[in-house]
């Protein structure tokens, strides 16, 4: 939830308002979780996603699945993502990421565009998931990977004013 209450308070000096299942103001709250409206930023490990499932951290189903509904999205632009590694995470969360990531971009071809991927990985070169590896396979997946949350959310921003 960090990340998100981050990402929200740096995007709304930028692009303005941003939607989320618990937003900053109340009337930026979405009406439906499974579904974007405008500038949206999610929390895909907030309760409310994860009822009766694992967290995204460990099982990257719903955050794919999500990915490339997204991509599909005529209205989306950018695709902000982080990848949490260390002991407790996905053995491998990039090699997930980046099939979906492929998968998207694969599938917002059809529509003759593709959103942009920026992220970003949390973590160090000690964690078992090894922090170059993982920025490495995200970038090969066409991704822009940066060093941190504040420099990835602020890139979005950039990247959504200039459109």
């Amino acid at each position: 939830g960090t990340f998100n209450y981050e990402a929200m308070l740096l995007l709304e000096k930028d692009i303005g308002s941003v939607n989320s299942p618990s937003p900053l103001k109340i009337e930026n709250k979405l009406n439906n979780i499974w579904s974007s409206t405008g500038n949206t930023v999610l929390d895909l490990g907030d309760d409310q996603f994860t009822r009766g499932r694992p967290h995204p951290m460990i099982d990257h189903r719903l955050r794919n699945h999500r990915i490339l509904q997204e991509a599909q999205d005529p209205e989306t632009a950018v695709i902000l993502l982080d990848v949490v590694i260390g002991h407790g995470s996905h053995d491998a969360p990039a090699v997930a990421m980046a099939a979906s990531i492929n998968s998207a971009r694969e599938a917002a071809k059809e529509t003759g565009r593709c959103p942009i991927f920026v992220t970003f990985v949390c973590g160090t070169k000690a964690d078992p998931q090894n922090l170059i590896r993982q920025e490495d396979l995200l970038r090969q997946a066409g991704a822009i990977v940066v060093e941190n949350n504040a420099q990835a959310v602020r890139l979005v921003g950039d990247i959504i004013s200039g459109l």
